[in-house]
């Protein structure tokens, strides 16, 4: 490959010199165009297309199962907790806040399952002996909230998988991941666009020494693979290192982007996570129907029970009162009959409480009726996994303060500041560390390809 001479040189310079002006500004279009394909493929497509080997997948779609697993690793491990997160609700003011739809669900709930269970025997009783009932569980209803969040207090990791209800959202939901990159890491992709143009520019002006000593065709599409190589690794370098700042020929300071802006990095990670992912929509419903659902409700029948037992006396006088009057009216007034129906609602009503555990031993009022409730087993089951069910619908009203409460996104933040660098750097390196190589090889192509049509360029405007 001769070198030109000097005069060559420069006669070449004065007559086309539009060519030599126009060749850092191609390199500076090709570092910026393969930056912003670069970042295109990461994202798209979300599914494989191609043919056969020759096909593409974005890297996060493609990638998403391991880099969610790496992404709760540190969510759960690192930054918050099931114990936390039920540790910030008071059971008091919860209860207050959703006392109404509390006893409208169970007002429905209690019918519904007599009506099941024991049909017979609920339309024997008369509209004030079911209104009796109906209103003796609303108002132990609200008493059980606080009880029943002391118990999850107690119990969460038996009833609770946190790092699950995460990897379900974020594979159920594959624009969070997506958003998660896109918004908490918008600085650094704008980086690496506007870094494509000045590293293509600067390699642009080193091509046109090149091109003026050589006059070598294969000099631009070999430029342009090295521009597309060189300017999408050192923008991945970096955006994360060094990882604290490094001072570099004693006049540039320089650290990793998405360490140095690591507060509102922060800060963005924790809306992100409080607003799409643990909201107390999504956690109340987790947990209410959730693969452990059945614990939760295993937690409330021992709590139920206790409130039912210290009832019974008042519940045996006033059904007591209404099944006689009853039975008066309809000339059945012998006590062997009234015993025998009393014992048979008495079992109703011990089912209808939401008794999960059958209680064996009858209790019965001095003279009045014995509220059996030997049958109240699967009554019991029924009426609490109805209950649980409805529990995210009856919770709704109190998801604004549950959200206050939980300060997930303040949570968030705090924590993530405190990290190491190293850990820091983890929230959102899985996104480029999976596929870098890739991602560099394909900018080196598409910046050899462009410079084979520089090439051709740079020949039409010769002639």
């Amino acid at each position: 490959m001769p070198m030109q001479t000097w005069s060559e040189i420069t006669h070449d310079v004065t007559v086309n010199w539009p060519i030599y002006a126009a060749m850092p500004v191609m390199a500076a279009v090709i570092g910026w165009f393969t930056k912003l394909v670069a970042i295109k493929m990461m994202f798209r497509p979300h599914v494989r297309r191609g043919i056969g080997p020759l096909g593409w997948q974005g890297i996060i779609p493609r990638r998403a199962p391991q880099m969610v697993d790496v992404l709760c690793e540190t969510l759960t491990g690192r930054l918050i907790s099931a114990d936390e997160i039920i540790d910030r609700i008071d059971g008091d003011e919860l209860a207050r806040r959703v006392e109404r739809p509390l006893r409208k669900a169970v007002g429905k709930v209690v019918p519904t399952v007599a009506e099941e269970y024991q049909p017979a025997v609920w339309n024997l009783l008369p509209k004030a002996g079911k209104d009796a009932v109906v209103q003796q569980a609303q108002a132990m209803a609200p008493k059980l909230v606080p009880q029943l969040v002391e118990a999850l207090r107690d119990n969460i990791d038996d009833v609770f998988d946190l790092r699950d209800m995460v990897t379900r959202q974020f594979l159920s939901d594959p624009d969070i991941l997506e958003s998660m990159f896109l918004d908490v890491g918008r600085r650094e992709f704008t980086f690496i666009r506007r870094s494509g143009l000045v590293f293509g520019f600067c390699i642009g002006l080193v091509q046109v020494c090149a091109w003026a000593l050589f006059k070598e065709p294969l000099l631009m599409p070999l430029f342009g693979l090295f521009t597309g190589w060189f300017t999408d690794w050192a923008a991945l370098r970096l955006i994360f290192t060094p990882r604290e700042p490094t001072k570099y020929l004693g006049v540039i300071t320089w650290q990793g982007l998405f360490l140095k802006h690591r507060i509102p990095v922060s800060e963005e990670y924790g809306v992100l996570i409080a607003s799409r992912v643990l909201t107390a929509e999504n956690l109340v419903t987790a947990v209410m129907t959730g693969p452990r659902s059945d614990d939760v409700a295993a937690l409330l029948a021992p709590l139920i029970e206790e409130h039912v037992r210290s009832q019974l006396v008042d519940l045996d006088q006033h059904v007591d009162k209404h099944v006689r009057r009853s039975l008066r009216k309809l000339d059945l007034p012998t006590n062997d009959v009234i015993d025998e129906i009393s014992d048979t609602v008495g079992s109703v009503l011990g089912g209808l409480t939401g008794l999960t555990s059958v209680a064996r031993v009858p209790a019965r009022a001095a003279g009045g009726i014995g509220l059996g409730i030997v049958q109240a087993g699967p009554m019991s089951e029924a009426a609490a996994a109805e209950l649980v069910q409805r529990l995210p619908e009856v919770l709704a009203p109190a998801y604004d303060y549950l959200d206050e409460a939980l300060e997930i996104r303040e949570t968030m933040a705090t924590k993530m500041v405190a990290m190491t660098p190293e850990e820091f750097e983890g929230v959102l390196r899985p996104a480029f560390q999976q596929d870098e190589r890739t991602l560099i090889m394909v900018g080196a192509v598409l910046g050899f390809l462009v410079g084979e049509l520089q090439v051709l360029l740079l020949e039409h405007l010769a002639h």
